[in-house]
């Protein structure tokens, strides 16, 4: 899985190119991205690579099974901060339900992660 761009937060880790395979068939949103500013002082971010993500690409968020459906952005994070930064209010944005969150997550929540 080497060739996979992953993202983890906390004990959480997903396959983003996985990810990236789902969401391309589904439909894209549009998502008021200010309620997620909050959260990028909890996630690693590449300053340099802030200015210049494109923000037409939708940002990917997964529904969790284990915290009641509830909603993280697994892709997309630079693109929250320059939205913040540019005052942009609206993005776009693909949801993956419960079963394809877990199909994309590595570990965390009650995935174990694989032996060495």
């Amino acid at each position: 899985m080497s060739d996979h761009e992953v993202f983890q937060f906390l004990s959480w880790r997903w396959d983003i190119t996985k990810a990236q395979e789902i969401a391309a068939e589904l439909p894209v949103q549009r998502v008021d991205p200010k309620p997620w500013f909050g959260w990028l002082g909890a996630i690693a971010l590449n300053e340099d690579h802030i200015p210049t993500v494109a923000l037409d690409r939708p940002i990917i968020a997964v529904r969790l099974r284990e915290l009641d459906g509830a909603a993280m952005i697994i892709d997309g994070w630079h693109r929250i901060a320059r939205a913040q930064r540019d005052g942009v209010t609206e993005l776009p944005i693909v949801v993956l339900d419960e079963d394809q969150e877990y199909q994309v997550r590595i570990f965390g929540g009650d995935k174990l992660p694989c032996p060495p």
